[in-house]
């Protein structure tokens, strides 16, 4: 019994016609009909009642297609675990991404990074407010593309750019149709905060405490951006968010206003600070010629001094 005459019945049973059969094999109908004839009489059963107007299955047949179909699985599987067991492992890099990540320029790092790097398989993780240093310390992702500002001796900073922040108002609010406002008109608003278990320092950003110099008041906490605009437009909470956030999660209920007192945000590529491996080092370079040769995708972005 060859593996051909396996797949050769299992063929005709799909068809129930010899002739598209041995088309869909590559093989001609007469050598077809002589494989199917000799595993037959190998078998000493008949798989197949003929007759000049059409093909049927017999019980035994069925019964040995249902097996034989089996059997091509497993030795299909056999065979590729063969060439993987023969192949070196692919290395892969996982790249998590919060909210908004770089935007405009997100694509073009990692169209870049495959260029540099076609052997790497790219995996993609969304973090939270919560998880997005988690994840990286912990070697659930080897990159993370998120906002400054956190302190981490464990992680190393590669920034990508900065921009200017936008006060994100509920669309009844008074200044909802300001051309600007201050960070002042935000400080006795209650605000859609970052969930407890955000980065230390992480929060308080967001929320002008810097500005405020204690914590201000808070309506609810959220762990995403969809989270912060659900508050924002249905619980009359504020918040702040870089410009390109406020490009790219437009919603009916909510009003973005340019903060132009407000500390710019940076987006930074992160990565643990004693990852050293090649495949992981390239995703910094693919930043490095990103923001060299195509920063001005992103509106309003200016390079870090350090980038």
């Amino acid at each position: 019994m060859e593996v051909r005459q396996l797949r050769y019945v299992v063929r005709l049973a799909e068809t129930l016609h010899f002739g598209r059969a041995a088309q869909l094999e590559h093989i001609a109908q007469s050598a077809f009909s002589g494989h199917v004839a000799r595993l037959e009489r190998e078998l000493g059963v008949r798989l197949f009642d003929r007759s000049h107007h059409r093909v049927a299955l017999t019980p035994a047949g069925a019964a040995f297609v249902e097996r034989a179909e089996q059997m091509l699985t497993q030795l299909a599987d056999a065979a590729a675990e063969a060439r993987a067991q023969a192949m070196p492992e692919q290395e892969v890099l996982r790249v998590g991404t919060f909210a908004e990540a770089a935007g405009e320029l997100m694509p073009i790092i990692l169209s870049l990074y495959r260029e540099l790097r076609p052997d790497v398989r790219l995996e993609f993780t969304e973090l939270s407010m919560v998880d997005q240093l988690e994840k990286l310390v912990s070697e659930e992702v080897d990159v993370a593309v998120v906002r400054a500002p956190f302190e981490d001796d464990r992680i190393a900073l590669r920034p990508i750019f900065s921009e200017p922040r936008v006060a994100v108002l509920p669309r009844q609010h008074p200044l909802a149709d300001a051309e600007s406002m201050s960070v002042d008109d935000l400080l006795d608003e209650p605000f859609a905060a970052a969930d407890t278990g955000a980065p230390a320092g992480w929060a308080s950003y967001w929320t002008c405490d810097d500005r405020r110099g204690e914590p201000g008041r808070v309506a609810t906490h959220v762990r995403s951006v969809g989270e912060g605009l659900m508050a924002i437009s249905c619980l009359g909470a504020v918040d702040t968010f870089p410009q390109t956030a406020a490009r790219l999660f437009r919603h009916s209920g909510v009003a973005y206003v340019p903060l132009p007192d407000a500390t710019p945000s940076t987006i930074n590529a992160a990565t643990r600070q004693k990852d050293t491996r090649p495949h992981v080092q390239a995703f910094h370079l693919a930043v490095k010629h990103a923001i060299d040769g195509h920063l001005d995708v992103v509106p309003e972005a200016v390079r870090s001094a350090t980038a």
